[in-house]
């Protein structure tokens, strides 16, 4: 069975990368339709791997779903996967979404986030042909949906779990979750306990510098630069999480 994950995008530089990495674990191929980006997107794809189709954004709504169909026709993919939401979770989270079409139970899986857009969409072969042959009509994933459900195809619904849930799902015991941290399986929560260690080693050390110099005269300068370093780590890794949200928004309002 040929897996397809598609990831239709502009100027997605910031997040590309991570997405194609997690879409490269659960399908054969990557294939990134560049809707007329302006910033560094085409490198990232390139240095990940990707297969890369640029289209102008004069080609209208739609274009990077139509492209994706069509290769998928070419090539003879069984399993055609769009990922439209760049805050996806991990792959146990899209092996969930697609097994409804690796199973056979449904021909398009619609993956809506809490407040229900549509994350991700998943065709079998059958739902690719339905959606090929709607050529220039295919303006989007509503009117993909929209065009399997008059086909009579199977679809199948499901909820996108966020990062906490998936957490909490593959997480049922302490040990297992102390794990995750320490083998960066679950990279938020990795970054706000390293970064509160390094922050709290950091803080200790420095002030024990300075206490040390106002009881002896002494400053200890290399416990007070490498507590000054160590708090600074721990600063950086306690807000990067933050950072990275704040530039996927600003990254999807201005691709809009």
């Amino acid at each position: 069975m040929s897996h397809l994950i598609a990831l239709p995008c502009r100027n997605a530089e910031l997040v590309i990368g991570s997405l194609i990495m997690r879409a490269r674990q659960t399908a054969d191929t990557v294939l990134v339709i560049d809707e007329g980006s302006t910033d560094r997107t085409a490198e990232v794809v390139a240095r990940a791997g990707a297969t890369l189709v640029r289209r102008a954004p004069s080609d209208g709504d739609g274009a990077g779903i139509r492209e994706a169909v069509a290769y998928a026709a070419r090539h003879g993919v069984t399993l055609l996967a769009f990922l439209f939401d760049d805050q996806l979770c991990r792959q146990e989270c899209i092996n969930r979404l697609t097994e409804p079409v690796r199973d056979g139970s449904a021909d398009l899986v619609i993956g809506e986030n809490a407040d229900g857009r549509t994350g991700l969409v998943v065709l079998n072969a059958r739902a690719v042909r339905v959606a090929g042959a709607r050529g220039a009509s295919l303006t989007g994933p509503e009117a993909l949906i929209a065009f399997a459900g008059s086909a009579g195809l199977r679809i199948r619904a499901l909820r996108i779990p966020n990062e906490a849930d998936a957490q909490g799902a593959d997480n049922p015991t302490t040990g297992t979750g102390l794990h995750r941290l320490v083998t960066f399986r679950d990279p938020r929560g990795a970054s706000a306990a390293y970064g509160s260690v390094f922050f709290s080693l950091g803080i200790g050390a420095a002030a024990w510098s300075l206490t040390s110099f106002n009881s002896t005269a002494l400053l200890y300068v290399e416990a007070l630069a490498v507590g000054t370093a160590l708090a600074v780590a721990g600063l950086l890794l306690l807000v990067s999480p933050l950072l990275s949200d704040a530039l996927s928004l600003v990254r999807r309002h201005s691709g809009e």
